[in-house]
């Protein structure tokens, strides 16, 4: 499977396994992929490169996706954010960050392609 576009999206979560996972399956897909392992690795990846999504679990040792979303919208609109979780979160805390509740954990890697595609389609 090939993504038309070589979009770049930052993955970011704590949990090794899970992170890269998700990364290869991206990578299959056709995206630019990089890694964040916390917080701040993730905070510096949006300094430093040009990215299309963002995906962040709720929960990383340094910090939340929620605070991640929020450093994010304080510097751009555009680009999209999916939060993932392990534990039940409030969607009002997510909606208003992002355009969707978090997708909840496990999820298969092709539901979170379907979702970046959908999301990139509105725009």
């Amino acid at each position: 499977m090939q993504n038309e576009e070589a979009e770049t999206i930052l993955v970011a979560s704590s949990d090794a396994l899970q992170r890269s996972v998700i990364a290869k399956y991206l990578r299959e897909c056709g995206y630019s992929v990089i890694e964040a392992t916390s917080l701040e690795e993730a905070k510096v990846a949006i300094g430093h490169y040009e990215i299309d999504v963002v995906v962040s679990d709720t929960e990383m040792r340094d910090g939340t996706g929620f605070d991640l979303s929020t450093h994010i919208r304080s510097k751009s609109r555009s680009i999209e954010i999916i939060l993932t979780q392990s534990l039940v979160k409030t969607a009002q805390v997510a909606g208003d960050l992002c355009e969707q509740g978090p997708l909840e954990q496990p999820y298969h890697p092709q539901r979170l392609v379907d979702e970046i595609k959908r999301l990139r389609a509105l725009r």
